[in-house]
């Protein structure tokens, strides 16, 4: 399976992004393979829907969950058409510990139904 961790940086010590949308990049990661790539994350200082254009980056990459801070409220409505689903790093500071963390069944997956407006949780 091809997952998306919001990295601040282009490896698997990157740490996580604090924000979806505005991450600098992605780490496109084959769970299968092992084998990742880092791509930038060129809507992130767009004025608005930098989290929309995040998710169909993403979309367009193969992937089919995300490992996220949180999904703005239009992220969240574009993950739910692109059927992307996102789960939430927490406590987990880098990518290859949100990536293991991921694999090991520890991280909660975040809700996608709310109404347009509110966060995941």
């Amino acid at each position: 399976m091809i997952i998306a961790i919001a990295s601040a940086g282009v490896n698997l010590s990157s740490e996580v992004a604090e924000r979806f949308g505005r991450a600098e990049y992605f780490i496109i990661y084959n769970t299968e393979t092992k084998e990742f790539k880092a791509i930038k994350n060129t809507s992130k200082d767009d004025v608005s829907g930098a989290g929309q254009k995040a998710i169909k980056t993403l979309y367009n990459n193969n992937v089919k969950e995300a490992i996220v801070p949180e999904f703005g409220p239009k992220a969240k409505v574009a993950a739910k058409e692109f059927e992307i689903k996102g789960y939430l790093y927490g406590e987990y500071k880098t990518v290859e510990a949100a990536i293991k963390a991921y694999e090991s069944g520890l991280l909660e997956e975040g809700k996608l139904d709310e109404k347009p407006g509110l966060r995941m949780v």
